[in-house]
C-alpha cells in the first residue's frame, strides 16, 4: 500500500497522463483532418471522432482513480485495441505522400500514448503496450505510404526509446517518493519516541514530586519533631499519603474538568496550618492545571508548617476571564529563594516545575523577616 508521498506522486502521474492523452487526441485528431480530402476525409472524421470520444471517456476514468490504484485490465485492453486500431488505419488518416520520418500527427499520438502508459501500468504491461503500439504504428505506415524514401525504422526505435526513458524516469520518481515516505515515517517514529520519553520523564518527575510532598514530607516532619504527639493527625496524614501514592489510584484518569474550589477546600482543611480565605465559589478548571494548582498549594502549606514558624497562612483566588491566579502567603520568617540548595526540590519541582508541566507559572517570593508568597498562575485558553 503506497504511503502519502508515493500516493500523491501516483495521483499526479495519472492526472498528467490523462490530460496529456486528451490534449494530443483532441488537438492532433482535429488538425489531422485538414491533411486529407475526398472520401478519405469522411472516414478520417469518423475515426478521429471515435478516438476523441474514447480518449475522453478513458481519461476521465483515469482522473477518478485514487493514487496507488491502477486502471483496470478491461479498460487498458479496450484502450490498447482502439488506439492500435487507429494507428493501423493510417491509410485513411494521413496524406499518401507523407514521409515516415516521425513528424506526423500519428507519431505524436503513438509517442504520447507509449510515454504515458509507463506512468500508470506495471513494467510488463507498459513494455507490452509499447511494443503493440509501435507495431500498429509500423503497420499503419507500411499500408499507407510504405518506405516512401523515408528513414524508417528509426522512428520506431525512437518510440521504444521514449517508452524506456519514460519508464526509467517514473521508476526513479516513485523510488524517490518511497524514500521520502520512509524519511517521514522515521521522523514520525522519532517524534513519537521523543513524546513518549518526555511523557515518561514528566510522569517520573510528577511521581517524585508527589512522593516529596507526601510520605517524604510526613516522615521528615516526624523526624524533626514537629508532630509533637498529634497521633490522630499523623495517622490521617499517612493514609492520605498512601492513597496518593497508590499506583491503582494514580492510574485512574481524572475527569476532564474538575471543581478547583472543592479541591482547595479539602486541601486547606487537611493541612497543618490554619488557612484564611474567602468562601469558595464553584470553579471548574481543566484537570491538568487543577491538579497542579492543588498539589502546589498543598506543598506551599506544608512548607509553611515546616519552615515559616507561624501557625497560619492565607489563600486567595483571582479569576479574570480564562486567567486564574491562586496565591498562598504567610507572615513567617521568610528566606532567600536563591540560596535554597539544589538538593531541596520542594520549590523547584513541587511548585515551579509542576506548574510548568501543566502550562502555568509558579513563582515564590520571599525574604527574611517579611514572609513568603507563592503565586500560581494559569492563563487558560
Amino acid at each position: 500500500m503506497p504511503h502519502p508521498v508515493e500516493r500523491s506522486m501516483l495521483r499526479i502521474s495519472l492526472r498528467w497522463a490523462a490530460i496529456s492523452r486528451m490534449v494530443v487526441a483532441i488537438g492532433c485528431g482535429g488538425l489531422g483532418l485538414f491533411l486529407v480530402s475526398g472520401t478519405r476525409l469522411l472516414v478520417a472524421a469518423l475515426v478521429a471522432a471515435g478516438l476523441i470520444v474514447w480518449t475522453v471517456v478513458f481519461c476521465v476514468r483515469m482522473l477518478r482513480i485514487q493514487g496507488g490504484d491502477r486502471v483496470g485490465p478491461g479498460w487498458l485492453t479496450a484502450d490498447l485495441v482502439i488506439t492500435c486500431g487507429v494507428l493501423a488505419s493510417q491509410f485513411w488518416l494521413i496524406p499518401l505522400d507523407s514521409v515516415p520520418d516521425g513528424t506526423g500527427w500519428m507519431n505524436a499520438l503513438v509517442a504520447m500514448t507509449i510515454v504515458t502508459y509507463q506512468w500508470h501500468t506495471s513494467t510488463p504491461v507498459g513494455a507490452l503496450a509499447a511494443v503493440l503500439l509501435t507495431a500498429s504504428y509500423w503497420i499503419g505506415i507500411e499500408t499507407a505510404i510504405g518506405d516512401n524514401g523515408g528513414p524508417w525504422p528509426a522512428p520506431a526505435i525512437w518510440l521504444l526509446a521514449d517508452g524506456l526513458l519514460s519508464r526509467g524516469l517514473f521508476v526513479m520518481t516513485r523510488r524517490g517518493g518511497r524514500r521520502a515516505d520512509e524519511y517521514l515515517a522515521a521522523g514520525d517514529r522519532e517524534r513519537a519516541a521523543a513524546q513518549l520519553s518526555r511523557a515518561r520523564r514528566s510522569d517520573e518527575r510528577e511521581h517524585l514530586a508527589t512522593l516529596h510532598d507526601t510520605a517524604a514530607a510526613t516522615l521528615l516532619m516526624v523526624g524533626l519533631g514537629t508532630v509533637h504527639g498529634r497521633r490522630d493527625w499523623l495517622q490521617q496524614q499517612a493514609r492520605r499519603d498512601l492513597a496518593l501514592l497508590d499506583p491503582q489510584v494514580r492510574a485512574v484518569k481524572p475527569e476532564p474538568v474538575l471543581d478547583l474550589a472543592t479541591m482547595l477546600a479539602e486541601t486547606t482543611a487537611a493541612g497543618q496550618v490554619t488557612v484564611h480565605h474567602s468562601p469558595f465559589d464553584t470553579l471548574m478548571v481543566p484537570s491538568l492545571p487543577a491538579l497542579a494548582i492543588r498539589d502546589s498549594v498543598r506543598e506551599a502549606l506544608t512548607n509553611v508548617a515546616r519552615h515559616a514558624g507561624v501557625p497560619e497562612a492565607s489563600l486567595s483566588i483571582d479569576q479574570q476571564g480564562t486567567r486564574l491566579v491562586v496565591e498562598v502567603s504567610d507572615a513567617g520568617v521568610g528566606f532567600v529563594p536563591t540560596r535554597v540548595p539544589i538538593t531541596r526540590r520542594g520549590i523547584s519541582e513541587s511548585i515551579e516545575a509542576r506548574m510548568t508541566r501543566a502550562g502555568g507559572i509558579g513563582t515564590v517570593d520571599s525574604a527574611p523577616g517579611r514572609g513568603t508568597r507563592v503565586r500560581l498562575e494559569w492563563a487558560g485558553g
